[in-house]
Order: C-alpha cells, then sequence, then structure tokens
C-alpha cells in the first residue's frame, strides 16, 4: 500500500517528489512520517513523500539500493551492508534501543535463556542480534533449530516452537491478551545494544541532493517529535487513514513502547554515536558477519557533510565552544531532572508504601537478579513487583549508562562525587 501527501501552493515552486520505503506495513511503527505528511512539515521543506510498505519476498534496504526509492527504514543490519561495499549512509537512528526480545512459554521446560539448547526457535528476517545474543550465552548456531517466523504467535501458543523472534512493541501485547504466562530475554541482559529503526540513504542521494536530504531529515525528525508529543492524535490517524490491523488499544500500547525506546528525554531524536555503531560492528565481526578492518568511513550522515575541513574548525574552537556547550546542556539537563525528580519522588514514595505491603522471605537469584514466585517460576523483579503490589515501573538511564551509551553526554556519577566532610 502506497500513501503520501503534497500539495504545492499556488505560484510556489513544484514539491519534488521522493519514496520513503518503509520497513514493514503500516502501524505506528511509522507515526513520525505520517506525521511529517498529515503536519505539512514535508510540504513546507519542498517535498511530496510517498509512504511504500514492504512487500513480502522484497529486502526494502535493496528497493533503496536498486534506487526506486530515495530513503528507507532499516535496522542495525545496515552495518553489514555498508561492510559488504553498499553505499548506504545513515540519516537518524529513530530507536535508541532495539525493540527485538526472544519470548517464550512459561511452564513448558523454559526458565532461562540456556534452557532453548536443543529446541526449535521462530526468527524472523534480520534477527542477527538475537543469533549474537544466543551465541554470547554459549548457545551455539548448531544447538537449537531455526524455524522461519510466520508472523503470528501461534506457533509458540501450539507449543510447535519454545521460542520466537518478537517486537516488544507488537507481539507482547498480543501474547499477553491471551492471559498465559511467558518469559522474555533481551539481547542487552549481555550488554548487546543495537539501534533500533534506522532512517537511511544512499552516498549517490547525498552527493547529488545534499540540501534534499537535509530537508528530508529534519521533516522527518519534526515528524517524530510532533508524534511523541501528541500520541493520541496519531492513534487516531493511523487508525483513522492507515491501517486498522492493530486495535487503538494496541496502538496505544505501542506509542508508550515507542517513547520507552526513543529516549526523547535523554537524547535528541535521531542522536547517534560512532562509538555505538562500532560497538554494532564489532558484535557482528564476534559472529563472523563483518571483516576485521570494519570502518565507519562514508557510514554515518554528519561526518559525510561535516566534511574533514569542518572537523579541523571545530579542533580550533573546540576548546572555548566546547565549554560552553557543555555548561549549557548540564544546565539544561539540570532543570529537567529537578522538575522530573520532583515528580519520580512522589511516584517513588507511593511504590515504596505499596510494596511494603509485602512480608517474609523473597527467593532472588544471585546472578540474575530475578524472583521465584509462588508457582516455582523466575520472573524479573518488576514483573514480580507489578503481579504483587500496584506499583509500575518507568524507565531510565542512569549515569554509568548514560556515559557508555551516549558518550557525547555528560553524566554525573557517584565516583563523580567528592568525599564526604568528616
Amino acid at each position: 500500500m502506497v500513501l503520501g501527501v503534497g500539495v504545492a501552493s499556488l505560484g510556489a515552486r513544484p514539491l519534488e517528489e521522493i519514496t520513503l520505503q518503509l520497513k514493514w506495513r503500516h502501524q505506528f511503527q511509522f507515526a513520525g512520517y505520517y506525521a511529517a505528511i498529515e503536519q505539512g512539515y514535508y510540504r513546507d521543506a519542498g517535498l511530496e513523500v510517498t509512504l511504500r510498505e514492504a512487500v513480502a519476498g522484497e529486502e526494502p534496504a535493496e528497493y533503496v539500493l536498486a534506487g526506486h526509492a530515495e530513503f528507507g527504514v532499516a535496522a542495525s543490519d545496515l552495518v553489514l551492508l555498508h561492510d559488504q561495499g553498499h553505499p548506504v549512509v545513515v540519516l537518524a537512528p529513530i530507536l535508541q534501543h532495539s525493540p527485538l526480545i526472544l519470548i517464550a512459554k512459561a511452564g513448558v521446560g523454559v526458565s532461562s535463556i540456556h534452557d532453548l539448547a536443543g529446541k526449535k526457535i521462530m526468527l524472523e528476517p534480520h534477527a542477527e542480534e538475537l543469533l549474537a545474543y544466543l551465541e554470547f550465552e554459549n548457545i551455539t548456531r548448531d544447538e537449537f533449530e531455526v524455524v522461519p517466523h510466520v508472523f503470528s504467535p501461534s506457533p509458540l501458543l501450539n507449543d510447535e516452537v519454545a521460542a520466537m523472534s518478537a517486537y516488544v512493541t507488537d507481539e507482547l501485547y498480543l501474547l499477553r491478551e491471551t492471559g498465559g504466562e511467558f518469559l522474555t530475554f533481551t539481547p542487552r541482559s549481555t550488554g548487546i545494544d543495537f539501534y533500533g529503526d534506522s532512517l537511511f540513504t544512499t552516498r549517490d542521494q547525498v552527493a547529488k541532493f545534499p540540501d534534499r536530504v537535509a530537508r528530508f531529515r529534519d521533516a522527518s525528525l519534526r515528524g517524530w517529535a510532533y508524534a511523541l508529543a501528541n500520541p493520541e492524535d496519531m492513534v487516531e490517524l493511523i487508525y483513522e487513514r492507515y491501517s486498522q490491523r492493530h486495535s487503538r488499544e494496541h496502538l496505544r500500547y505501542k506509542a508508550e513502547k515507542f517513547r520507552q525506546l526513543m529516549l526523547p528525554d535523554v537524547v535528541d531524536i535521531g542522536y547517534q554515536s560512532p562509538g555505538r555503531w562500532r560497538h554494532i560492528a564489532e558484535t557482528y565481526h564476534r559472529m563472523g558477519m563483518v571483516s576485521a578492518d570494519y570502518a565507519l568511513e562514508g557510514f554515518l550522515y554528519e561526518e559525510i557533510v561535516a566534511g574533514p575541513d569542518m572537523r579541523k574548525l571545530y579542533t580550533v574552537l573546540g576548546g572555548a565552544g566546547g565549554i560552553i556547550a557543555v555548561m549549557v546542556l548540564v544546565i539544561v539537563l539540570l532543570v529537567r531532572m529537578t522538575r522530573r525528580i520532583k515528580e519520580q519522588a512522589d511516584s517513588l514514595r507511593k511504590a515504596l508504601n505499596e510494596v511494603g505491603e509485602l512480608r517474609g522471605i523473597i527467593p532472588i537469584c544471585a546472578g540474575c537478579k530475578k524472583i521465584k514466585d509462588d508457582k516455582g517460576y523466575w520472573e524479573q523483579v518488576e514483573t514480580y513487583l507489578e503481579a504483587h503490589t500496584a506499583a509500575e515501573f518507568t524507565h531510565g538511564l542512569c549515569g554509568d549508562c548514560i556515559s557508555e551509551l551516549y558518550p557525547g553526554i555528560p553524566s554525573r556519577k557517584k565516583s563523580d562525587l567528592p568525599p564526604p566532610t568528616p
């Protein structure tokens, strides 16, 4: 299905027609691009954008590389294409964390990730990070059977497979509606932290149409900012105009999960770190999927448009400008943190009162910190507390994680504090 909007005002220059190739069918996963169309951001940028859904049996990235679309949405496996010599350029990671997880049915012989050895796992295409996760857990590729994904949880529910790849934004919602109990396993538990959906183009587009690429990128990120700020409007727009495959309640669930994966309160939408991409490339290299001499040169949009002369200029001005930028950022972060700390303190007091109702001895794993419930299953701490109290959890990043994942952003850790005065 192809949808797009673009109207040139009378007397204005004609809109440039371009195509954005989506990686899947219409859903909240592409809300930012719907918003950019609906709010006129693309039109204001002189663009008429057509959104093209993924077609069965066709690789969306290859459609862009073949020149049939100017832009596309893909996952972190863009690194593999770049290493193979394909001229892909990442414009902006939309999801700071990948939504890919493994889901297993509780009570059928699986209580930890290691129980998947010797079993069938249903995996979708481009799930290399899950393969890396299993390998890092010492479950090699020859120790389990891969079953092609049918994009339905039925094989898992019918015990045809022991686990399945899934999006935390999608299948997890559908499975919880069944009333069953399920275990989730995330690559992040072993330090494998890939970007999720990323907006990309080709070096040819950047070289020949640099202004158009910049206008498209900026308008798209404006669209995502609007989508996160107005989730209910986007739910209605998607349901009424693009797709009714998901209920409004499911779309609301997706909206909240996407906010958690995008981290708009921590980093700017579309922020990307060369260090994160190197981590992704190194993970692929450990799996034998990327060459040892892999380099990011020509892969990241910001580095291409900056050019070597700009780098020299930034080096000269880096001393004074860097200090000023850090001071401004620290002030902004402190203002945000002060406001959020007050809100979270109230929620924390309420949650602690409710958690305080728990009594007795709670068995907790000394390794992974999971809690054993009264049925003998090991659950994550959040799952256990949500089941036994009225507490709800929100997610953020501590200073150590901000330093590791977003090296360009200052953070304050306990080790940075002066010793207490006697």
